[in-house]
């Protein structure tokens, strides 16, 4: 195997381990959410994560010969993901710290449309690719933000109580 996928992979992970740490940290209120230096290693943290998923497709030593409408349908569920994402961001206007239940726009529907684009951003961007390997260890970094939602649900439920538990029986993930 190609060692620059080796790396590749190995960041995307130790990335996926740093990120998980720091929100069970956050929950156990054993690290501070709002601090500036925490924060800017975990923006860091992140961007290493998707800068080295997005490269660790396109080296994929396994391909898998698809179709050429299921690739596209890939990039289209990508795209679809990085605007769900992106719209969820200037939406929150913040990454961390949000001091309010948001409920309108993307989140009238979708409680967490920047984690629902984020598991669209590795399923699609591997099925463009064909990445077979990428989408095995992708999997990993979906049960990550399934477990880092859960966690949100748990504070959020903390939080907000009954307005967030009525919320969240109208909305979708």
């Amino acid at each position: 195997m190609h060692t620059p996928y080796i790396i590749l992979a190995i960041l995307f992970i130790a990335s996926l381990v740093i990120r998980t740490g720091y929100e069970q940290l956050k929950d156990a209120g054993k690290i501070d959410p709002e601090n500036k230096r925490v924060f800017a290693f975990i923006f860091c943290v992140m961007c290493v994560l998707w800068v080295s998923w997005f490269q660790l497709c396109t080296l994929d030593p396994i391909l898998l010969n698809l179709p050429s409408a299921v690739r596209w349908a890939g990039l289209a569920m990508f795209v679809g993901g990085m605007m769900l994402a992106l719209g969820a961001l200037f939406q929150l206007r913040g990454l961390e710290n949000i001091d309010h239940l948001v409920t309108s726009g993307l989140f009238a529907r979708l409680r967490h449309p920047m984690y629902t684009g984020f598991m669209l951003w590795i399923a699609g961007w591997s099925v463009f690719h064909d990445a077979v390997l990428s989408l095995l260890i992708g999997l990993a970094g979906i049960a990550n933000i399934l477990y880092w939602r859960r966690l949100e649900e748990n504070r959020l439920l903390a939080r907000y109580g009954e307005t967030y538990r009525r919320y969240s029986q109208g909305t979708w993930f």
